[in-house]
């Protein structure tokens, strides 16, 4: 190859290149296209999750409040033997009406006998 031969070739090359690079350029913004459309899909997609999961959450949380207004307060047995205690019942009726031990009972009546603030 010599002379204009040369430079003809190198220029359909380089055009060939160019041509190339604008094709590859031209295909990598159809795919951040792409991309950015699944990306907002997906975003809408978790966006309708996140509010259905608080909507769901905002129920249940109500439900739980309903709930408990509408059960009565459930004393534990401590909590049940002290009240009784409080209204002068002996220990042995105390522990066997709470389920727990004469000692327990007679435990909480030393506490609350002693603790005038009770």
């Amino acid at each position: 190859m010599s002379g204009p031969l040369f430079f003809y070739f190198v220029g359909f090359v380089l055009l060939g290149l160019v041509a190339a690079c604008g094709y590859l350029y031209w295909q990598l913004r159809l795919l951040e296209n792409r991309r950015d459309k699944l990306t907002a899909l997906y975003l809408d997609q978790q966006q309708q999750q996140i509010s259905t999961l608080q909507r769901d959450f905002a129920r249940l949380l109500a439900r739980l409040e309903q709930q408990k207004q509408n059960e009565p307060a459930v004393l534990s047995p401590y909590n049940q033997a002290i009240e009784m205690i409080k209204q002068g019942i002996p220990a042995s009726e105390v522990a066997t009406q709470c389920g727990i031990s004469r000692s327990e009972a007679e435990l909480i009546i030393s506490l609350y006998r002693n603790n005038s603030t009770s």
